[in-house]
């Protein structure tokens, strides 16, 4: 025994209550195990101690040699120690559980069994999810009863579900965990990644998350991007909710990114193929086209031609009683005047527009006004000259008669309220700009 002391590493260990150690097995007996730790004697496990007989596992079998972890129950005195290989295993799995909460590891955890408070879910030891930090779970309404409840709660029994650990007491044998605060934290992560996947100019697929006044909220698979109203569509837009639902799985544009601030700016307009873009082969100058009039300005009226693409029927054209007697939504036809492609305007004269004047009421029952003959408003004529041109997009419309601003391709996430400006060059033609100017943010 002296000599094994003075080899090297021969010093005799020294064991407390609830260390965990590993041992070699010794002595197999049908109601003991006893396993070397390197101590003066073989410590003893009792039968109770080697498994779990309330779980599912099968008791385990044991051969001379093989290695054993355990947990020290009572130091050895004046018997030989008692140790647990039951305890041992649950010790191991508590400390691994500690860990996973110190670093905030989120956890794939199964959902066994669920009781009107929340579920539980195996992550080692069994641990809670509060109702509050359950996210796969549909809520109801505020007087769901209590039997619906529980006929949710059963559908989730057996799904797997991301959770971190928020509250551990080993004291009180307490493990709470959160669905919803892992998910944060994943979609952060992802956030992150998608910023530095993201490329201005990208067509991405995108799930429609939340709708409000001014645009819609586009989830990109990590981080939401908003799509302003302005950015919908071509055509003019009342309500994001005429074109769009929550849910609903669309292709958007990606028009700006910030990354210091994470925001992230979406077209789907600008994922379509632009209506003015090959305008010239549908529409020509002198030729005859149906429209609808889609909004009335103190200088003219807004006419639809088809999606995204308007024109401007001015008032010069139009005659003061006529611009007065038409409402929005009259249908009618129209000469196109000019063309600006470039510019996005076209400009208008009507034909026939059916009104709701009855001072115009014809033979035949339709409501009619006449433009005045267009030779009155010969376009060389210097009266014409000094007519305002007009720009205008497809948000307001108002009138100024100083000096125009210029038209701006540019196209952000703010909102702009003076979207539509009167252009007062005096140049001969007054026409509309199709193309949004509203700031989106």
């Amino acid at each position: 025994m002296d000599d094994l002391l003075n080899e090297p590493g021969g010093q005799l260990k020294t064991i407390s209550r609830s260390d965990v150690i590993e041992g070699v097995v010794v002595g197999v007996a049908p109601d003991e195990l006893l396993v070397d730790m390197g101590t003066k004697a073989e410590g003893v496990v009792p039968e109770r101690e080697l498994w779990d007989s309330n779980h599912d596992e099968p008791k385990p079998s044991y051969a001379l040699g093989d290695t054993v972890l355990v947990y020290v129950v009572q130091p050895e005195g004046d018997g030989p120690a008692i140790l647990s290989v039951r305890r041992a295993a649950q010790e191991k799995v508590w400390r691994a559980t500690e860990d996973m909460f110190e670093n905030g590891t989120i956890i794939e955890a199964t959902i066994l069994e669920f009781n009107k408070g929340g579920v539980l879910v195996d992550v080692g030891p069994r641990g809670f999810v509060p109702l509050s930090q359950l996210t796969s779970l549909r809520r109801g309404p505020a007087d769901e009863t209590e039997e619906e409840l529980n006929a949710k709660l059963s559908e989730v029994v057996g799904q797997q579900i991301n959770v971190k650990i928020i509250e551990l007491d080993r004291r009180r044998n307490r493990l709470i965990l959160s669905e919803r605060v892992a998910e944060r934290e994943m979609r952060s992560q992802r956030r992150e990644v998608l910023l530095d996947e993201l490329q201005i100019g990208q067509i991405r697929k995108g799930i429609v998350s939340n709708i409000c006044s001014f645009g819609a909220f586009v989830d990109l698979g990590g981080a939401d991007g908003l799509a302003h109203i302005s950015e919908l569509s071509w055509s003019r837009v009342e309500s994001p909710e005429e074109l769009l639902s929550p849910g609903e799985e669309i292709d958007v544009y990606i028009l700006s990114l910030d990354r210091e601030d994470k925001k992230i700016a979406l077209s789907l307009r600008r994922a379509t193929e632009d209506p003015w873009a090959a305008l010239s082969s549908r529409f020509e100058a002198e030729q005859i086209v149906n429209g609808t009039v889609t909004k009335l300005a103190p200088f003219g009226a807004f006419v639809h031609l088809e999606d995204g693409v308007e024109g401007l029927a001015h008032s010069s054209d139009l005659g003061e009683s006529a611009l007065e007697s038409i409402s929005e939504g009259n249908p009618g036809k129209f000469k196109i005047l000019s063309i600006d492609a470039p510019r996005r305007r076209i400009r208008l004269q009507p034909i026939e527009i059916e009104t709701s004047s009855s001072e115009d009421l014809a033979e035949d029952g339709a409501l009619v006004a006449t433009a005045e003959n267009p030779s009155e408003h010969d376009e060389d004529s210097e009266e014409t000259s000094n007519q305002p041109e007009i720009e205008s997009s497809t948000d307001t419309t108002q009138e100024s008669s100083d000096e125009a601003e210029p038209s701006s391709d540019e196209t952000s996430l703010e909102e702009d309220g003076d979207s539509k400006k009167i252009d007062t060059t005096g140049e001969e033609d007054a026409m509309i700009e199709g193309e949004p100017k509203s700031d989106a943010q």
